[in-house]
């Protein structure tokens, strides 16, 4: 029995490393570090070109870079910040944010994100255009429920050694919540790695084996 249980927490191990593991490429993508400095609302209303917010600089308008403390009934969807891409002055055009990563030609990559929307402050759906170097999409959330979070991903190609990022606001009406948060870029792994590492293991658990019967 304490022969199974060995082969069995063996096994568990070499699958665990098996499975290829990637830190995001994207620096801060939680919009939890940098030079924070609240209003009375614990949010802070960021202009274009500001680089307050670790790894990201705005672009296209002025963006709200909300705390935990805020008194709108609205809440990150991992760590306690994110950012409102209307801002305070709620309207087009919205504000957006931008990051240049390093990449592989020819990588493939995947970018996810989380969308807001809450209807106390949004009347209709809402969207964020995605830019990753010569690619983009556009994402769009429909306010059903307060402080809510919809996670969206996209899947890139990388055409050089790096990629900017940008996510833009947008939206067809005049709305006063635009929730970005928990954005990251991954490299997809090539078809055949788990299968070689996957592999590689099982033959060392079975090596294992017959050492143990020897």
């Amino acid at each position: 029995m304490t022969v199974i249980r060995s082969i069995i927490v063996l096994g568990i191990a070499v699958f665990g490393l098996a499975v290829p593991s990637h830190a995001n490429l994207l620096q801060n993508g939680s919009f939890e570090f940098g030079t924070f400095v609240p209003d009375v609302n614990d949010s802070m209303s960021l202009s274009v070109g500001a680089t307050d917010m670790a790894g990201w600089t705005v672009v296209a308008n002025s963006l709200a870079w909300i705390g935990p403390s805020n008194p709108f009934g609205l809440s990150a969807s991992e760590g306690s910040y994110f950012l409102d891409l209307s801002g305070y002055h709620d309207n087009a055009p919205y504000a957006g944010v931008t990051q240049t990563i390093p990449t592989t030609i020819g990588g493939q990559y995947q970018l996810s994100l989380d969308i807001g929307t809450s209807p106390p402050y949004d009347s209709a759906p809402v969207s964020v255009l995605v830019t990753a170097g010569s690619a983009s999409t556009t994402f769009t959330s429909t306010p059903l429920n307060v402080n809510q979070w919809e996670t969206f991903t996209f899947d890139f190609i990388a055409t050089s050694l790096s990629t900017s990022i940008s996510l833009t606001g947008q939206a067809s009406t005049d709305e006063k919540y635009i929730g970005l948060d928990n954005v990251s870029v991954v490299p997809i792994p090539e078809p055949g790695t788990f299968a070689l590492f996957g592999g590689s293991g099982l033959l060392a658990l079975v090596g294992w084996r017959r050492f143990r019967k020897a």
